[in-house]
Protein backbone atom coordinates (compact mmCIF):
# COMPACT_ATOMS: atom_id res chain seq x y z
CA UNK A 1 0.00 0.00 0.00
CA UNK A 2 1.49 3.34 -1.01
CA UNK A 3 0.65 6.38 1.05
CA UNK A 4 1.59 9.94 0.28
CA UNK A 5 -0.28 12.69 2.01
CA UNK A 6 -0.55 16.02 0.26
CA UNK A 7 1.17 18.88 2.05
CA UNK A 8 -2.12 20.78 1.94
CA UNK A 9 -3.60 18.35 4.47
CA UNK A 10 -1.39 19.75 7.22
CA UNK A 11 -2.04 23.15 8.75
CA UNK A 12 0.56 25.64 9.93
CA UNK A 13 4.29 25.75 9.30
CA UNK A 14 5.70 26.43 12.75
CA UNK A 15 8.05 23.92 14.35
CA UNK A 16 6.89 23.00 17.85
CA UNK A 17 9.11 23.57 20.85
CA UNK A 18 11.96 21.12 21.28
CA UNK A 19 11.35 18.00 23.34
CA UNK A 20 14.31 17.62 25.77
CA UNK A 21 14.06 13.81 26.04
CA UNK A 22 14.00 13.54 22.26
CA UNK A 23 16.99 15.85 21.88
CA UNK A 24 18.96 13.75 24.40
CA UNK A 25 18.01 10.56 22.53
CA UNK A 26 19.05 12.11 19.24
CA UNK A 27 22.50 12.96 20.65
CA UNK A 28 22.90 9.34 21.78
CA UNK A 29 21.82 8.04 18.37
CA UNK A 30 24.32 10.24 16.52
CA UNK A 31 27.12 9.20 18.92
CA UNK A 32 29.98 11.45 17.78
CA UNK A 33 28.95 11.78 14.14
CA UNK A 34 29.66 15.09 12.41
CA UNK A 35 26.94 17.07 10.62
CA UNK A 36 27.28 17.89 6.95
CA UNK A 37 25.41 20.39 4.78
CA UNK A 38 21.63 19.79 4.71
CA UNK A 39 20.12 18.55 1.45
CA UNK A 40 16.58 18.81 0.11
CA UNK A 41 16.15 15.16 -0.94
CA UNK A 42 17.50 11.66 -0.34
CA UNK A 43 17.22 8.56 -2.54
CA UNK A 44 14.78 6.26 -0.75
CA UNK A 45 16.22 3.25 -2.63
CA UNK A 46 19.48 3.58 -0.67
CA UNK A 47 17.84 3.75 2.77
CA UNK A 48 18.83 0.66 4.76
CA UNK A 49 16.97 1.50 7.98
CA UNK A 50 14.73 4.25 9.32
CA UNK A 51 13.61 4.98 12.85
CA UNK A 52 12.00 7.70 14.92
CA UNK A 53 13.30 9.73 17.83
CA UNK A 54 10.15 10.53 19.78
CA UNK A 55 8.61 13.95 19.04
CA UNK A 56 11.90 15.06 17.47
CA UNK A 57 13.14 13.51 14.22
CA UNK A 58 13.15 10.68 11.70
CA UNK A 59 16.56 9.09 11.07
CA UNK A 60 17.55 7.32 7.85
CA UNK A 61 20.64 5.06 7.70
CA UNK A 62 22.01 4.85 4.17
CA UNK A 63 24.04 2.07 2.52
CA UNK A 64 27.26 4.06 2.94
CA UNK A 65 26.70 4.39 6.72
CA UNK A 66 25.62 8.03 6.64
CA UNK A 67 22.68 8.83 8.90
CA UNK A 68 20.33 11.54 7.66
CA UNK A 69 18.31 13.38 10.30
CA UNK A 70 15.00 14.85 9.25
CA UNK A 71 13.32 17.23 11.67
CA UNK A 72 9.79 17.55 10.29
CA UNK A 73 8.64 21.12 9.80
CA UNK A 74 5.18 19.95 10.87
CA UNK A 75 3.81 17.07 12.88
CA UNK A 76 6.90 16.19 14.94
CA UNK A 77 4.82 16.24 18.13
CA UNK A 78 2.95 13.19 16.82
CA UNK A 79 6.08 11.08 16.28
CA UNK A 80 6.21 8.10 18.63
CA UNK A 81 9.16 5.75 19.19
CA UNK A 82 7.21 2.89 17.63
CA UNK A 83 6.20 4.90 14.54
CA UNK A 84 6.84 3.47 11.11
CA UNK A 85 6.64 5.43 7.88
CA UNK A 86 3.99 4.45 5.40
CA UNK A 87 5.29 3.61 1.93
CA UNK A 88 5.36 6.70 -0.24
CA UNK A 89 5.89 5.18 -3.66
CA UNK A 90 8.54 7.83 -4.36
CA UNK A 91 12.14 7.08 -5.33
CA UNK A 92 13.21 10.19 -3.47
CA UNK A 93 12.09 11.67 -0.17
CA UNK A 94 12.15 15.45 -0.26
CA UNK A 95 11.75 18.42 2.00
CA UNK A 96 8.12 19.56 2.21
CA UNK A 97 6.77 16.09 1.29
CA UNK A 98 3.91 14.97 3.49
CA UNK A 99 4.19 11.40 4.78
CA UNK A 100 2.05 9.23 7.03
CA UNK A 101 3.56 7.77 10.20
CA UNK A 102 1.84 4.86 11.90
CA UNK A 103 2.26 3.72 15.51
CA UNK A 104 2.30 -0.04 15.81
CA UNK A 105 2.42 -0.44 19.57
CA UNK A 106 3.09 -4.16 19.12
CA UNK A 107 -0.59 -4.89 18.50
CA UNK A 108 -1.10 -3.71 14.96
CA UNK A 109 -1.62 -0.15 13.81
CA UNK A 110 -3.14 1.91 16.63
CA UNK A 111 -2.80 5.44 15.38
CA UNK A 112 -1.30 7.65 12.75
CA UNK A 113 -0.01 11.15 12.24
CA UNK A 114 1.05 13.16 9.23
CA UNK A 115 4.36 14.97 9.09
CA UNK A 116 5.81 17.42 6.60
CA UNK A 117 9.47 16.60 6.06
CA UNK A 118 12.16 19.20 6.67
CA UNK A 119 15.67 19.30 5.23
CA UNK A 120 17.82 16.17 5.51
CA UNK A 121 21.03 16.73 7.49
CA UNK A 122 23.72 14.08 6.91
CA UNK A 123 25.78 12.87 9.88
CA UNK A 124 28.99 10.95 9.16
CA UNK A 125 31.67 9.32 11.26
CA UNK A 126 34.75 11.58 11.58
Amino acid sequence: MALALPAVAMAGDQRAETYPKGEASLLRELNGRVAGQPVSCIDSRTVMDAWVVERTAILYRMRDGTVYVNRPSQGADGLARDSVRGATGYQTLCERFGVGMFSTGGKGVRGSTAVRLGAFTPYMRP
